[in-house]
C-alpha cells in the first residue's frame, strides 16, 4: 500500500517563507518613519471583589465607682499647671508642615516658644532646551561615488529570510544623486531615492521618493523653507541642515570624512531627517568602535545609533568605515517586537562622478 503525505509540499512552504520575508519587508524598510509599530496594549481584565461589613460586638460599659462626699473645706490656692509633656507636644505638633522626628524634653522656657514651619525651597526656573548644532563639513570631504551592495537578513516572529540591498552614490561639484534598493523573491524591488544640490554645509536635498507600487514624494523647498509632502501630509519648516532618510547616511559619512577627531565616544549630533510623511530631528550617538567581519575581513568601524524617537518607534544603528570613506558597511532596524532586518556590505565598486543635475520634478 502506498502511503500519501498528510504535510504542506517543500515547494509549498518555499513559497509561504518568501511571501512573509516580503511583506516584513515592505512594513521594515522605510527608515524609522515608516518602521513605527502601531500596538496597542491589551485591555486590562477588571475583577470585582464583593465586601461584606460586619459590626464588632458592644461592650457593656462598666458601672462608675460611686464617690463618697467630702466634707467642705476652706478654699485654697489653685495648683499650677503641670508642665507639658514632650509626647502631648509631639501630637499637638502633628498639624504642622514639619515636624521633627524626635522630641526632647522641654522645660518652661521652651514651652513659651513657637514651632516656625520651614519655608518651601525657592522655584528654580525651567533651564532652556539644548539645541544640537547642524552637522558642517567641506564639499571636499564627500566620499567618491560608489556602488555598495549587501547581504540582507531578517527575522519575523521566529522566521529567517534573505534578501539584498545596495547603496548607489553620485554626485559632481554641484549636484549628487543617491538611491538605497531592497530586492525581494516575488515582491519585487523598493527604491528609496534623493536628489538634491552640493553646498557648503554639505548636501541639500530637493526631493526624496518611496517607489514601490506607486511613488510618494517629499519636497524641499528651500526659497520658502518648507518641506512639503505628496501624500497631503502637513507641509513643516525648513531647517538647517535638513536631510532625508537617505541622503543622511552619506551627509554623516563626509561630516566624519571631514573631521573625524571631533566626533568621540558619547557624542551626540541631531538632524532633521524627512521622510514621505514627516520631517523631524533624529538624534544619533556615537556609541564605540567594533570590528566586523565584512567579506571575510575584519573592517574596523565607527558606530552610530539613531534613538527612537518615542514608545514605539524602532532603532536604527549604523556602521561606518574610515577604509571605505566612512560609508555603511553596516546597517540594522530593529522594532520593539524584536523583529529586524540586518543589511552587511557585501562588495563596493566605483561609479562614474554623476553627470548632470538630477531631476527633482
Amino acid at each position: 500500500m502506498s502511503q500519501h503525505a498528510t504535510g504542506p509540499s517543500l515547494a509549498a512552504l518555499g513559497v509561504i517563507t518568501a511571501l512573509v520575508a516580503g511583506v516584513h519587508l515592505a512594513l521594515l524598510l522605510g527608515g524609522p518613519d515608516s518602521l513605527r509599530v502601531s500596538l496597542k496594549p491589551q485591555a486590562t481584565r477588571t475583577q470585582t471583589f464583593q465586601t461584606r461589613s460586619m459590626e464588632a460586638p458592644q461592650t457593656r460599659a462598666a458601672p462608675a465607682p460611686v464617690q463618697r462626699q467630702k466634707p467642705p473645706s476652706a478654699p485654697s490656692q489653685p495648683a499650677a499647671t503641670p508642665p507639658t509633656r514632650p509626647t502631648e507636644l509631639a501630637v499637638a505638633t502633628e498639624t504642622l508642615p514639619v515636624v521633627s522626628e524626635a522630641v526632647a524634653p522641654m522645660n518652661s522656657e521652651s514651652q513659651s516658644q513657637v514651632v516656625t514651619p520651614t519655608p518651601p525651597p525657592p522655584q528654580l526656573e525651567p533651564l532652556p532646551p539644548v539645541t544640537l548644532a547642524p552637522m558642517a563639513f567641506t564639499v571636499g570631504a564627500l566620499p567618491p561615488s560608489t556602488r555598495i551592495s549587501y547581504k540582507l537578513t531578517g527575522q519575523e516572529r521566529g522566521l529567517n529570510y534573505s534578501a539584498s540591498g545596495e547603496l548607489r552614490w553620485q554626485h559632481n561639484p554641484t549636484d549628487y544623486a543617491a538611491s538605497l534598493t531592497i530586492k525581494a523573491f516575488l515582491i519585487g524591488s523598493r527604491i528609496f531615492s534623493s536628489v538634491g544640490a552640493v553646498g557648503p554645509q554639505g548636501l541639500m536635498p530637493l526631493r526624496h521618493a518611496d517607489q514601490w507600487r506607486g511613488e510618494k514624494a517629499t519636497h524641499f523647498d528651500a526659497e520658502n523653507h518648507r518641506i512639503n509632502f505628496s501624500n497631503n501630509k502637513p507641509s513643516v519648516d525648513l531647517q538647517p541642515g535638513a536631510q532625508d532618510q537617505v541622503s543622511l547616511y552619506v551627509q554623516l559619512a563626509a561630516a566624519m570624512a571631514g573631521d573625524p577627531e571631533r566626533y568621540k565616544p558619547g557624542s551626540s549630533v541631531s538632524i532633521q531627517t524627512a521622510t514621505i510623511n514627516d520631517a523631524v530631528p533624529w538624534t544619533l550617538n556615537l556609541q564605540s568602535e567594533e570590528t566586523l567581519q565584512v567579506d571575510g575581513k575584519p573592517v574596523l568601524t565607527t558606530k552610530w545609533v539613531c534613538l527612537p524617537r518615542g514608545k514605539f518607534d524602532t532603532q536604527v544603528e549604523l556602521w561606518l568605515s574610515r577604509a571605505h570613506a566612512w560609508m555603511p558597511v553596516r546597517i540594522r532596524i530593529t522594532q520593539v517586537s524584536g523583529s529586524f532586518i540586518d543589511m552587511v556590505m557585501d562588495s563596493i565598486q566605483p561609479l562614474a562622478p554623476l553627470a548632470s543635475a538630477p531631476a527633482a520634478n
